[in-house]
């Protein structure tokens, strides 16, 4: 074996070990103290470390594939940090939703990943009136190409949004069922 692939497994099981891991099983589950969903199958949450501070769950690995939950995100708040301070991914409540999907390209391209929008349409999330998105991405690090998709929607001038992105060969179509049913169930407390 090569010294940087033994050097780069090293920096993987690094990070894995900074990462606080959790089963999370059928039932209610609470993310981020506020977002209620219903998990009929089990994942894998994340929590810090290589998932940063996005609550993520995954249920193959989280460099397959990664459910993200982006929760009540305020007025005049970052959806998530940004690695370019000249280009925070700032959320503003009057924000129409291919601005919002904005963000997101802006989160998912910071490593110099690309980011097609494929779909964006109208779509009830969280009892109320939001949106879903569907995207496809080529992650730079592996030259790996991803489905993705997003429900989102704004309440009370928060935003909420769930991302689910994972190979399109084969993970994506094996797992975007579980990954609907979750957020078809989400509920803000």
């Amino acid at each position: 074996m090569k010294t940087s692939r033994v050097v780069l497994l090293g920096c993987a099981l690094l990070l894995a070990a900074c990462s606080n891991v959790a089963v999370v099983g059928s039932g209610e589950a609470v993310v981020a103290e506020r977002l209620s969903v219903r998990v009929e199958e089990p994942w894998n949450r994340f929590e810090g470390g290589i998932a940063g501070p996005i609550p993520t769950w995954t249920r193959e690995g989280i460099t397959v594939d990664a459910l993200q939950f982006f929760v009540a995100v305020q007025d005049g708040k970052p959806i998530a940090p940004a690695r370019d301070k000249e280009k925070p991914m700032i959320f503003r409540a009057g924000m129409q939703a291919h601005e919002i999907v904005s963000l997101f390209e802006n989160l998912y391209t910071q490593d110099g990943s690309t980011f097609k929008l494929d779909r964006l349409a109208p779509d009830a999330f969280l009892d109320a009136e939001g949106f879903r998105f569907e995207f496809t991405r080529l992650r730079k690090s592996d030259d790996v190409r991803l489905s993705g998709v997003g429900w989102a929607a704004v309440r009370g001038r928060e935003l909420t949004a769930i991302v689910f992105s994972a190979p399109r060969l084969h993970f994506f179509p094996s797992e975007i069922a579980a990954a609907e049913k979750l957020a078809r169930s989400a509920r803000l407390k």
